[in-house]
């Protein structure tokens, strides 16, 4: 098979802070915190100086960049939330060259939209390219990619040269379809597994079901959602390979990832500043104890985000790795995002990672979550905003279907409430069936 230049390879800014990552792997704890200060003061003075949202709120609170002198000093700014920055987004943004508009409902369900420039989002994939480097990956290695890509051609699948890439419909994970992917990969020999966790444990199932063959893999690298030890354990024994995992998110606030011999997440120090606040927001430091994960992000300028509450949960390990030596924060695992799936009429299960849309469509919703009771049937329930109109609800709708299926009833429903769980969290699906790998 013919290779490719990877795409990513030709663009400069990406190549740059890949090289600059690279010189910073093995930084001491000093250095690490002589970058991270001088990061958080820029950060802050941007946000402040370019921005009415955030220097209305630092004044409020008695605070301007030069109160940044050390990094507890950041403490002591406010926190921010996806509502604040929804609802004033222009207030908080700054008018950056470039800047393109994209949205997220997350794992929230919360509509979420801000500004992001192209310099940032090359910076987003060399550190995660960086991380996965860890363990061997390079850019141009042959992967197959099982996530929420919609897939127009027949076969449900699409080599993308610039990548070296083939790219595999998880709309589809039922057994005919993934007999195909089986097939197609032996004549590709991918080194690497990419994919949501629950897609490629579905996968696993068949082919340990099957008794199918399949190439010899170097790793599989999840992401997008929480990586159980039982899924790491499942996949490592039916691949052979290592599962490597990283946290992060559209905000691009912090990122975290496995390092070469440890399966804890490792905050890149370089990427930004992360906090996990107990419930009183308290920097948690106890080993063991859970905590929201709280983001200043080095790379994000035009939609700043300083103390950002994310809404996912992580578990506190520690600081230093015995493993690879980085002094880095550790966490011993996240909490937040839990996998959930929708199951169609015959049986075809579907992440509902892949039901998020990164565009305008939710805009008019002010929260939504999907409900399921019953095989083949969904409930999308919606808090509209004032300015929802019914040709919106219409395009939301779907849109919806084209990534359900035919064999799914989609049923609108307009709530004046969506309550959240006992801990807080607004889940994204309230999933009412018992599911496992058989229903695949």
């Amino acid at each position: 098979m013919r290779r490719f230049p990877h795409s990513d390879l030709r663009n400069r800014d990406y190549c740059d802070w890949r090289e600059f990552l690279n010189k910073a792997d093995r930084w001491s704890t000093s250095q690490i915190e002589e970058y991270q200060l001088s990061q958080i003061k820029r950060i802050v003075r941007h946000a402040y100086e370019n921005t009415p949202g955030y220097r209305e709120l630092y004044a409020n609170a008695g605070l301007s960049p030069d109160s940044v002198r050390s990094l507890e000093d950041l403490r002591k700014f406010p926190t921010v939330t996806k509502e604040m920055i929804r609802d004033g987004l222009e207030s908080f943004s700054a008018p950056t060259r470039n800047r393109v508009y994209i949205t997220t409902g997350g794992s929230t369900g919360i509509p979420f939209g801000f500004y992001r420039d192209s310099k940032s989002f090359a910076k987003e994939l060399a550190s995660k390219a960086h991380q996965y480097s860890r363990i061997g990956w390079k850019e141009g290695d042959p992967q197959l990619v099982l996530r929420g890509i919609p897939i127009k051609r027949k076969n449900a699948m699409q080599f993308y040269p610039r990548f070296n890439e083939l790219r595999c419909s998880s709309y589809h994970l039922t057994a005919q379809w993934m007999e195909k992917y089986r097939v197609r990969a032996l004549q590709y020999k991918p080194d690497w597994l990419r994919c949501y966790p629950s897609s490629g444990c579905i996968f696993a199932s068949f082919l340990k079901d099957t008794g199918g063959t399949f190439p010899p893999l170097k790793g599989i690298l999840c992401a997008s959602e929480n990586l159980y030890a039982f899924q790491r354990q499942f996949l490592s024994q039916v691949f052979k390979a290592r599962v490597f995992s990283h946290y992060g998110h559209y905000e691009m606030a912090v990122l975290a990832g496995f390092c070469e011999s440890e399966d804890t997440y490792h905050i890149l120090p370089q990427y930004g500043f992360a906090e996990l606040l107990d419930e009183k927001g308290n920097v948690v430091t106890t080993p063991g104890e859970l905590g929201e994960i709280v983001g200043t992000s080095f790379v994000m300028y035009a939609t700043p985000f300083v103390r950002y509450k994310t809404r996912d949960y992580a578990v506190f390990k520690g600081w230093g790795c015995s493993g690879c030596k980085r002094p880095y924060q550790l966490w011993e695992r996240i909490e937040g995002r839990l996998q959930e799936f929708i199951l169609t009429g015959r049986g075809r299960p579907i992440s509902m990672t892949a039901m998020n849309m990164h565009d305008d469509v939710f805009d008019d919703l002010r929260q939504f979550q999907f409900y399921q009771r019953s095989r083949g049937e969904l409930y999308f329930r919606f808090i509209p905003k004032e300015t929802c109109k019914p040709e919106s609800l219409q395009t939301m709708q779907n849109r919806l279907q084209s990534k359900l299926g035919d064999d799914v009833t989609l049923r609108f429903q307009k709530v004046a409430d969506i309550p959240p769980t006992q801990r807080g969290k607004h889940r994204f699906l309230i999933q009412e069936l018992a599911l496992n790998f058989g229903d695949a």
